[in-house]
Parts: C-alpha cells; structure tokens; sequence
C-alpha cells in the first residue's frame, strides 16, 4: 500500500512540474486598472508617443500581445493573443459611456480613453 502512495505522490509531482513548466513559458497578465482622470489636452510627448485605436464599432486596438476592445455602451474586453490565432480573454471592466478616443503608450504601457473633455487613464497593476 505505501508503494501506491508513493507512485501517486511521485506522478503528481512530476504532473505538477510538468504543468508549471507549460504554463511558466506565457508571460502571467497584469490586469488594468483605473489610475486617474486628465483634463484634455495630454503632454506633447505622450500624444506623440500614443498608438491610436481604430474607430468601427467601438474601438479596437492591438499590441503585440494584448487585443482591447471597447464598446460604446460602456465595456472594454482585454484579449491575450496568441500564436494559433485563437484569443484569449483575461479582463472585462467597465469603462466611460461613449469614448470618443482610445490609444495605448507603448513604452509606459498605459491606456487612455477620452469621453466628455477629459481623458480616463488605466494601467497594470
């Protein structure tokens, strides 16, 4: 009986292990939130900076490894992309009703929304 114990034990380390490897290799996700409220115009150099979302239906807008997607209604859907093309959602929030604007800061990693003359900054926790 100890025999089995220790066979059980052993496949569930070695499953353990083999699990935290697969999964160590994607990078773990911060989640975004909300971090303050700007009054419009930005600082030059982060407008420069800004990479701005494509209008449609809501915004859409993509990094190399996130997807956002806003809704007008009021919702921004964060999708982890990946290679096999399938996306992965990790974060839905609530946002401002009817943003008119939605770009990212690559080298701060921010994301700013602009609704009714001031901008809605959200970030990594």
């Amino acid at each position: 009986m100890d025999k089995v114990f220790q066979i059980l034990i052993v496949f569930g380390l070695v499953t353990l292990f083999i699990y935290r490897f697969i999964r160590g290799r994607e990078q773990s996700y911060r989640p975004y939130e909300f971090i303050l409220r700007l009054r419009t115009p930005l600082a030059v150099e982060v407008e420069q900076r800004l990479i701005i979302a494509a209008a449609g239906e809501g915004f859409r807008l993509e990094t190399e490894h996130l997807l956002f997607h806003y809704r007008p209604e009021g919702s921004l859907t964060i999708y982890r992309r990946r290679p096999q093309g399938r996306d992965r959602e990790v974060q839905e929030m609530a946002v401002p009703v009817e943003c008119t604007a939605m770009g990212i800061d690559p080298v701060e990693g921010r994301l700013y929304l602009a609704a009714d003359g001031y901008v809605y900054v959200y970030g990594q926790a």
